[in-house]
């Protein structure tokens, strides 16, 4: 008798895998430590201490939901109150400690219980600072900061516990430690670094005042922003390429689709903890030549199938076991994997701040449930995509010019492939040779291909085509002056403490040649005429982060960088004035370079 296996829909299988990371994630949520009933979400010092001078040290920070923390004065001796210290250098004076307003509760109103003073939500402390005369901090002095505190809800309270986190004391003229500030602004673990979108510390914020269900739903909505990001190019390139060539009903188009994505959202979210939970580089794995030539000699694969050159199939033993109704879901699962690989550079302020709540937390499940519904809103456009991609083959008269879209497909992977080639080829030859690959593409398709020649709509169509090639090529060849394009001097500590003594501001680019979003800035946002002119009073340096060296690490773990592009102005005083994650267009650089002084 033959063994008859039976396939759950695809539907299922994906709603099901999705309620499985959730519900994985969920102990890690309630199994409340004492230690992470207080988070510090910022520790900053307003205006910067100088010599003699005086300034004030501002503290926020938050009781999660549902909890409170006894205040500093509880109102009896038997409850632990709750204590905010300094720590630094002796030629650093704190003074009084202004507390958050106290809240009075009574504990078991009905059995007439004690009233005792607490805190709970949002709190903001603010310690005033007094410099001496020969204040003069180097690079690595800092104040600490800790919060001594005992957590109490309704039902228990937990074992006195404290939370901590770093200041650095950066001067003018002290150009390293102002950096340095970026990272210690912020409480490692905030969202936020030093300036810049504060999205990441939104979601956060959302998860802990309004629950897991609005917080996973704000994720979703994050993954579909990224959308709107230069890094989704490749996807849809490959997404319209590969389902292009697919054949079948509407509803196996979905499901190939559905399994796509699924693919794209496993390996995101697993890259997305394995990067939170080594404090890595998110997207570095672009980076490595193997990954890389992998990818292209996929691509390659597919579009010589695209040419007719041989037919991809699942092996034959596979057909039988699966059955014939289902090949196809295999390549399309491995195929969303290689994507996944693929959108990790998508980097922006949402993944940062997920990057640092999977880090703070401690829980891959947890990590792997933010990151997988991230990736859910990521790729949900392309199951649309990937669908309307696929029904060509079912388009009026599609047989008289299917083998033309094939091949301009098959074109389109090859191009892919060479874009992913780039940052194993020396001197950026690929990307430089792209815009004639593509013009030389349009002229084959428009005049030499013989498919889709004896229906004449398509015939003009396509010879539209190769007069749009024709005349990108003839403008390519004209001889004219290139753009301007912004220079920058490879990152240096000595010139960048030289620039603030000089009292000049200072453009800091982290960058990466893997990186698709800063590809798209050296060719949109640094060629602007308005962005080059402004950025020349700037002194202007890039830290190119490809190579994963001990020098990369460093600066890396030092500037706490977990993502490419991440841009740094810093201003005539050597105070970080911005600090952004992610792609910035034109008219957004050239508004915070004009609102640095």
């Amino acid at each position: 008798m033959t063994r008859k296996f039976r396939l759950f829909p695809l539907g299922t299988l994906l709603a099901g895998a999705f309620l499985a990371v959730t519900l994985l994630a969920v102990p890690a949520a309630h199994a409340v430590k004492a230690n992470d009933l207080v988070i510090i979400n910022s520790a900053t010092i307003d205006p910067p201490l100088k010599a003699g001078g005086s300034s004030t040290l501002k503290v926020a920070a938050t009781v999660i939901p549902d909890w409170h923390i006894n205040s500093d004065k509880p109102f009896s001796e038997d409850y632990i109150p709750t204590k905010l210290e300094v720590g630094g250098p002796v030629s650093v004076t704190p003074g009084a400690i202004k507390y958050p307003p106290a809240e009075t509760i009574t504990l078991d109103p009905a059995a007439g219980g004690d009233k005792i003073a607490v805190f709970g939500g949002d709190l903001k402390f603010e310690v005033p600072l007094k410099a001496d005369a020969d204040f003069a901090p180097k690079t690595g002095d800092e104040l600490r900061v800790t919060i001594d505190y005992q957590g109490c809800n309704n039902n228990e309270c937990l074992r006195p516990a404290s939370v901590s986190t770093t200041v650095a004391l950066a001067a003018p003229g002290a150009a390293a430690g102002a950096i340095e500030g970026v990272a210690a602004g912020g409480a490692k673990g905030s969202g936020i670094g030093g300036g810049g979108d504060d999205a990441g510390g939104a979601i956060e914020h959302i998860f802990l005042n309004h629950g897991w269900l609005l917080g996973f739903l704000a994720v979703f909505l994050g993954g579909l922003a990224l959308n709107l990001t230069p890094c989704v190019y490749p996807l849809i390139g490959v997404t319209i390429a590969y389902f292009g060539n697919q054949g079948g009903t509407h509803r196996r188009v979905m499901y190939l689709a559905m399994v796509f994505v699924l693919g794209i959202a496993l390996m995101f979210s697993s890259v997305g903890v394995a990067v939170a939970m080594s404090g890595g580089l998110f997207g570095a794995a672009m980076q490595n030549p193997f990954v890389l030539v992998a990818l292209a000699t996929v691509l390659l694969a597919l579009a010589a199938s695209s040419f007719g050159l041989f037919v991809l199939q699942p092996p034959q033993w596979m057909l039988q076991r699966a059955g014939a109704a289902h090949p196809g879901y295999a390549g399309a699962f491995l195929m969303g994997l290689g994507m996944g690989v693929v959108a990790a550079p998508c980097i922006g302020p949402i993944v940062l701040g997920l990057l640092l709540m999977v880090e703070k937390s401690g829980s891959p499940f947890f990590g792997f449930a933010l990151f997988f519904t991230l990736a859910l809103g990521l790729g949900v456009p392309y199951i649309g995509l990937a669908m309307a991609a696929g029904h060509i083959r079912r388009l009026p008269r599609s047989g008289e010019w299917l083998a033309w879209v094939e091949h301009l497909f098959g074109f389109v992977l090859v191009g892919l492939a060479l874009y992913f080639l780039d940052p194993v080829v020396p001197n950026n030859l690929m990307t430089r040779i792209l815009p004639y690959y593509a013009a030389g593409v349009g002229i084959y398709l428009g005049f030499i291909s013989r498919e889709g020649r004896s229906w004449r709509p398509f015939l003009l169509m396509r010879s539209a085509i190769g007069v749009v090639a024709v005349a990108a090529l003839a403008f390519m060849l004209y001889p004219r002056q290139a753009p301007e394009k912004l220079r920058f001097e490879p990152f240096n500590a000595k010139a960048l403490a030289s620039a603030t003594e000089a009292r000049k501001p200072v453009l800091i680019d982290f960058s990466a040649d893997w990186c698709i979003p800063c590809r798209e800035m050296e060719h949109s946002t640094f060629i602007d005429p308005s962005v080059v002119t402004e950025a020349k009073r700037f002194v202007r340096m890039k830290a190119n982060l490809t190579a994963q060296d001990k020098k990369t690490a460093e600066l890396t773990s030092k500037y706490e960088i977990q993502g490419v592009p991440t841009t740094m102005l810093i201003d005539s005083a050597g105070k970080v004035a911005q600090r952004k994650v992610g792609y910035i267009g034109p008219q957004e650089m050239l508004t915070d370079l004009q609102h640095v002084d």
